[in-house]
Parts: C-alpha cells; sequence; structure tokens
C-alpha cells in the first residue's frame, strides 16, 4: 500500500537537487522529520546494514548534522520502530476484539481491516523482515504486545465460541496459540507475497479476509485444531531444524570441483547469516581463497546465487510431490497432510527460509522462480481439490479456490518465518503442526467457499463490522 505523502514532501523533493543540497537552512524539528522519513525510506530498501554516510548523502546534508539529531544509529532505529510499529497499534483494538456484543467473526473481520489498512504498506514490511534476520530486539517487543493484545484475545474468545470453561480460567496452551497464530500468518502471508516477493495479490482484500476468518472459525469449531495422536510421526520443532550454520571443514589442500564444494557449501551459510548483498570478499576472506580466486569458479554474484538456487531450492523440490496432490484415488486431506509433512521437513531450515527471505528483499529472481514451481505442482492441485469438494465447482472462482489455497502455504511457511527470521520458538511439534493446520484448512475451506458463493449456513457480510 503507497505511503501517504509527507507535509513536507516539497522539501524533501528539493533537498534532493544537488544545486540545492548543502546550506539550506531548515528549522531542528522539521530536518528530524525529514531524517526520519527519509530514513524509513532508506531502511526499507536497503535493511539496517545501510551505512549512515548514505543515508546523509540522500537527504543532502553532512554526516555531523544527521548524528546531531540521533547521535548513535541504534537512536534512530529506535525512533523508526516508534513511528512504524508502536504508534500505529490501537488500543481501541483489543477492547473491539473482546466486544461480545457481537460474533467473533465480525470481530475478527473488523480488526483486520483496520490492521491491514495499517500495515500493508512497503516500508512496514520491508523493515520489519530487515529487522527479524538481523536479530534486532524491537521485533521481539513489537511481537510481544502482539501476542498479548491480538492472540492471546483470540483464544480466549475461541474457548467462549466454542462452548467451553470461562476464558480466564485455564492458561492459555501452546497449540491453542498456534492456531492463532495460523490466521494471523494467513493474513501476513498476503503482504509477504506483495512487498517481499513482488508478486500480484488481489486488489480488494476484503474477500480475502473473509475466506481466511471463516476458514480459521469454522475449521477451530470443528476441532480440526486437535488431530488424535498417533496419526503422523511425532518429530520435535528443534529436531528438524538447522538451526544455525554448519561447522566448516578443517582446511585442507583441495581439488578443484572440492574447492568449488566448499565455496558454494560456505556461500550457504554465508548468504544465510549476511543476506544475498553481502561482499563477495568477506566471504572469500570466509573460505580462506582470494578474491580473484573466487571469480574463477564463480565469475559473478548472480552465477553463485543461480548455483546456490539450484543447491537449495530445485535441489530439494521433489517432482513426486506434485503427483502425489494430484492424485484423486487418495483422500485430499491425506494428499495435503503427506506432502506439507515432506515439505515442511525440507523448508523448515536456517539456510533455506532465511537466503528465501533475504534474496527476496534484495531483488533476487529467486522467490519469483521458486513459487512459479509451488503454484503449478501445489497451489492449483489443492485449489482443484477445494473445487471437486462443492457440489457446483463452476460457481467457484478459480482464484478465490487458488487464494485459500495460498493461504493454506503461507500459513505453514509463516512457521519456519517465525522460527528462523523472528527466532521465536514453536508451540507443537511440526508434524502435528501440520496435520493441525490442513484438518483446520479443509474443515473450514468448504463452508466458506460454500457461503462465498451463495450457499446455505451463515456467512460473513462485506458490511459486516465496517468501521
Amino acid at each position: 500500500m503507497a505511503r501517504d505523502p509527507a507535509p513536507d514532501a516539497v522539501v524533501i523533493a528539493r533537498s534532493r537537487q544537488p544545486a540545492q543540497r548543502r546550506g539550506a537552512r531548515v528549522p531542528s524539528a522539521q530536518r528530524e522529520r525529514l531524517i526520519v522519513d527519509e530514513a524509513i525510506r532508506f531502511f526499507a530498501r536497503e535493511g539496517f546494514d545501510g551505512q549512515m554516510r548514505r543515508l546523509a548523502e540522500r537527504l543532502g546534508i553532512h554526516h555531523s548534522v544527521l548524528f546531531r539529531h540521533f547521535p548513535h544509529k541504534k537512536d534512530l532505529v529506535a525512533r523508526v520502530y516508534q513511528e512504524l510499529y508502536f504508534s500505529r497499534w490501537q488500543p481501541e483494538w483489543s477492547e473491539q476484539l473482546r466486544d461480545r456484543s457481537v460474533p467473533l467473526p465480525q470481530r475478527l473481520l473488523r480488526f483486520y481491516r483496520s490492521y491491514t489498512r495499517a500495515i500493508f504498506r512497503e516500508d512496514w514490511v520491508r523493515i520489519f523482515m530487515f529487522a527479524g534476520l538481523n536479530g534486532m530486539p524491537l521485533n521481539a517487543a513489537y511481537l510481544a504486545v502482539l501476542r498479548e493484545h491480538l492472540l492471546v484475545p483470540i483464544c480466549q474468545e475461541l474457548r467462549l465460541s466454542a462452548g467451553l470453561a470461562e476464558s480466564g480460567a485455564h492458561a492459555i496452551t501452546p497449540q491453542e496459540l498456534e492456531i492463532a497464530w495460523g490466521l494471523h500468518g494467513r493474513i501476513f502471508y498476503l503482504a509477504v507475497r506483495k512487498f517481499i516477493y513482488g508478486l500480484t495479490i488481489p486488489r480488494d482484500l476484503d474477500p480475502y479476509l473473509i475466506d481466511a476468518i471463516e476458514v480459521f472459525f469454522h475449521g477451530a469449531m470443528a476441532g480440526g485444531g486437535v488431530p488424535a495422536r498417533g496419526a503422523c510421526a511425532q518429530v520435535p520443532c528443534e529436531d528438524a531444524a538447522q538451526t544455525a550454520p554448519p561447522a566448516r571443514p578443517p582446511r585442507r589442500r583441495l581439488s578443484a570441483e572440492d574447492r568449488e564444494r566448499l565455496i558454494v557449501d560456505e556461500a550457504i551459510s554465508y548468504f544465510a547469516e549476511h543476506g544475498t548483498g553481502g561482499q563477495l570478499r568477506a566471504l572469500a576472506r570466509r573460505i580462506g581463497v582470494t578474491h580473484p580466486l573466487l571469480y574463477r569458479y564463480f565469475p559473478t554474484r548472480s552465477a553463485l546465487l543461480e548455483r546456490v538456487y539450484q543447491e537449495i531450492y530445485i535441489g530439494h523440490w521433489k517432482p513426486r510431490w506434485g503427483t502425489l496432490l494430484r492424485d484423486d484415488t487418495r483422500h485430499a486431506q491425506a494428499r495435503i497432510i503427506g506432502f506439507y509433512v515432506e515439505y515442511m521437513r525440507v523448508i523448515f531450515d536456517y539456510r533455506w527460509c532465511r537466503i528465501f527471505i533475504y534474496s527476496s528483499l534484495h531483488g533476487s529472481d529467486i522467490s519469483r522462480r521458486y513459487l512459479a514451481i509451488v503454484r503449478r505442482d501445489v497451489i492449483l492441485p489443492i485449489a482443484a481439490c477445494l473445487r471437486g469438494a462443492h457440489a457446483t465447482p463452476d460457481r467457484l472462482s478459480p482464484r478465490r479456490a487458488q487464494e485459500l489455497a495460498w493461504g493454506l502455504h503461507g500459513q505453514i511457511f509463516y512457521v519456519a518465518m517465525r522460527r528462523f527470521v523472528y527466532d521465536m520458538a514453536v508451540g507443537e511439534p511440526l508434524d502435528r503442526l501440520v496435520e493441525t493446520t490442513v484438518i483446520g484448512f479443509l474443515h473450514g475451506a468448504v463452508p466458506a467457499l460454500r457461503h462465498a458463493i451463495g450457499g446455505d449456513g451463515r456467512a460473513l457480510s462485506l458490511n459486516d463490522g465496517a468501521g
């Protein structure tokens, strides 16, 4: 979502003109406002590794003037966070979520309409991702607010809607929180697709929000969030993940083939830690080779990134996954669970997840190419399952079924994003979490689709809960 023009946009434009860059007299408060606005744009494009001298050049001021307003980079970063995140959190949201005079699905719709208007912005989403990848504590502070004022209230109100004990009688369980994170991740993934991956998303978010909330609510009410024990292998989430870069191999004289293998392995770890925009000279030093030697194997950064893409994305993609999801001799639930159990064991990985996000932030086409495969072999088959589950699939828009499938995919990927970008623990064993998510999705998706095309049952109206 485009950022509203600042009142001092004309001053910003003038400050960028070379003939007027230095020496312009600007009141201190106005100068500080200009610095913060430009810093938001700067960090959104370059991340927090961007040099303050470059920011000063963009502003047309001396480096010393910038530090007069913000003595340390961390001071400017904290101000940017206050502007973008904490100042936009509206205290009335929590009150509205607990307003029991309104059905819970309508409360959720009202909240997410307002929330997406606040956060669906390129600067908000990109800076949040950069901060997570850099391990900045401000992300943790915002996520704590999200947990306390959104996720816990959702869990408590869901208990009451299900006719369970009074919401505050027992502590919220990790399993309940995972269900609430699933709804939030499904919606936030829409912003990731647009502002991180550069993909096209629906212009009108209302149908998407309604579907996401219907899937969440009906799936949770049907008990899809609690699969039977033993239904699939229980793999603790930490055991399935590579949470840190692998140890470096001992130094020895290497053949050309082994040297290339070492360069690729170290590049994967390096890009996961520092991003795909990291300096190749630093990578060469890390490996213990000269810069020219590195370029003898990979003449360009693009060539090295392509090799990384082939290694960890194409190399781990199993062509039989598409066949599995299209095998209509098996029940849809078994197919989808079987696929995502295997898929999660691939992507729930420090290097896989972080390189995918970093490369997207730095403008690489890795995500576009990979997601084209995902669309062909995952999204379209799952959408076909959904349309086939409805008695009159010709009345259901293929695009709407595909968006539901993207929502499921995003909800599952968001688990890996929380672990390796936000550095958050995951509350359930991975295989059980996948099964929980898919069962809840299928319990909720068919009612949501039936409502969407005017079938039986109560649906959320586009006007329900409007602000």
